[in-house]
């Protein structure tokens, strides 16, 4: 069971050649996105079902997106204007712009869960979305009255599939949050994971059938 989410990074994507067929994005430096205080993905899939003989004959379902709402107690000024591509102002003024001109750029998405399992033991797993883009959203702002209401600040990220065919990694359980803690930088360098260095392009202990972004099953 998950009770807790913590360190939540992003980094855009290289400046050059970001994306290799068969490999994760390069991305530039990472940043944080504060301190997170909630994170829910809701995937999209496309689907086709085709009938004969009055019966189901094959079914198709193609993952198309995921929506990454995230929660932070504040983002960061400079964080926010990295990820949405807002333009703050860097001589006598700190204002914070945003114009119809904003272009949001690609980058990749990190953080990290606490659980316990089953058999009692207390772990951490680390999740990583390779191609994300952000949206910004409404804010509410709320006046002190007779009850103080706190509000976090929202990001909501659209992900897709990379050039790999990934679009959300789990890593395996690790002991301490420093561990987890290093497996999500490790996957802005590359370091935590073997994605594009598979012997022969194969990813081991999969089919080829099961790899496949769209799987049509005859029934």
């Amino acid at each position: 069971m998950d009770y807790g989410a913590k360190y939540i990074r992003w980094a855009p994507f290289a400046a050059e050649s970001p994306q290799k067929m068969g490999k994760l994005p390069s991305y530039g430096p990472a940043i944080t996105l504060g301190a997170l205080n909630k994170a829910t993905d809701t995937p999209a899939f496309n689907e086709a079902k085709g009938y004969g003989d009055n019966v189901l004959k094959v079914y198709v379902n193609k993952f198309k997106e995921t929506v990454i709402a995230i929660e932070t107690t504040e983002v960061p000024r400079d964080s926010m204007s990295a990820v949405s591509g807002t333009t703050l102002e860097s001589e006598t003024k700190k204002n914070m712009r945003f114009r119809s001109t904003d272009k949001t750029p690609y980058g990749g998405l990190g953080f990290f869960v606490s659980k316990i399992l089953d058999d009692g033991r207390d772990v951490c797993m680390g999740i990583f979305y390779p191609k994300v883009k952000a949206m910004l959203q409404g804010a509410t702002y709320n006046t002190d009255g007779e009850n103080i209401t706190l509000s976090t600040s929202k990001l909501q990220f659209t992900g897709s599939a990379c050039d790999s065919g990934d679009w959300k990694i789990e890593s395996d359980f690790f002991e301490t949050e420093e561990e987890a803690q290093a497996w999500v930088d490790g996957m802005f360098d590359g370091t935590s994971t073997d994605i594009g260095n598979e012997a022969g392009g194969e990813i081991q202990g999969q089919s080829a059938t099961a790899r496949a972004a769209g799987k049509a099953a005859t029934v």
